[in-house]
């Protein structure tokens, strides 16, 4: 009789994934909220109902030993990305095209990794461990960041991490400094510039991406961060619906930077924006 309700207690408990892999938080207020009050990282399974991928993933990595141990100081949280509320911000803030999407977050929401697609529970597992590690040395290199006041390049590279991670205000801090700071290189100052003027872009900033662009223009009149940055206003016109100004600027672009790698760009995108303006 023991042995009976047994098997039919461990039949039950492998039916039931979340019972196994700990609770799984719906919301994401509810998530952050944990995973503030425990000092954990957010493990997020981006799912929808269509996708057979992520039902696999549920039915046979969820109640794995292993993805159990690798998430085990981890807050869960699962977002359907077609809920048409969070879950479908979520999947257009963190630019999840295909699924399944799994993404590690800090509480404040910053990336900490990103997993795409399935794999079978041992190697996930390996590769949840792996992405915490990779983590692990970012935050050990910002630590020592002070160490590498003269490294232009790996500051660059630090602060094109912070944007990755869609951690801006990191980004942007870093990236003001090499912009202002005596003694920088022109190459990873105008480096930094676009990059400054592309997280505004990344956020809609579209005030701040003009006022930067315009600042880059005052100290600078070449080269291909400079050429990347004042076609980020086109950008700008763009998504303000501008399409007039949108179209006059590729237009200039074209008269200033003849022999730039972009022309043929231009040459694609102008006559389409030119035919939407006659429409």
């Amino acid at each position: 009789m023991k042995r009976t309700i047994c098997a039919a207690f461990l039949v039950a408990l492998l039916g039931a994934p979340d019972l196994l892999a700990g609770t799984w938080h719906k919301t994401v207020a509810a998530a952050q909220k944990a995973a503030s009050a425990q000092n954990q990282l957010i493990f997020v399974d981006m799912w929808a109902d269509w996708c057979g991928w992520c039902h696999r993933f549920e039915a046979e990595v969820v109640p794995s030993e292993a993805f159990q141990q690798a998430t085990a100081k981890m807050v869960l949280l699962r977002l359907n990305t077609e809920d048409g509320g969070e879950g479908t911000q979520f999947a257009q803030k963190y630019k999840a095209t295909r699924l399944p999407m799994f993404l590690i977050l800090n509480p404040d929401l910053t990336i900490a990794g990103v997993i795409n697609g399935y794999a079978p529970a041992a190697q996930f597992a390996s590769m949840v461990t792996q992405t915490v590690i990779r983590y692990r040395t970012f935050e050990s290199t910002v630590k020592r960041e002070a160490e590498m006041a003269g490294d232009y390049p790996r500051r660059l590279l630090l602060a094109k991490e912070f944007r990755e991670r869609q951690n801006y205000a990191g980004a942007e801090s870093r990236l003001r400094k090499l912009t202002a700071e005596k003694g920088v290189p022109a190459a990873f100052r105008d480096e930094a510039y676009l990059e400054l003027a592309s997280i505004y872009l990344d956020q809609n900033r579209l005030t701040d991406v003009m006022t930067v662009v315009n600042d880059f223009r005052k100290i600078q009149k070449q080269g291909e961060s400079f050429e990347r940055a004042t076609l980020l206003v086109f950008d700008v016109y763009v998504r303000q619906g501008n399409l007039a100004k949108a179209a006059d600027e590729l237009r200039t672009f074209k008269a200033r930077f003849p022999e730039s790698q972009f022309i043929p760009s231009v040459d694609r995108i102008l006559p389409s924006i030119e035919r939407q303006l006659k429409q």
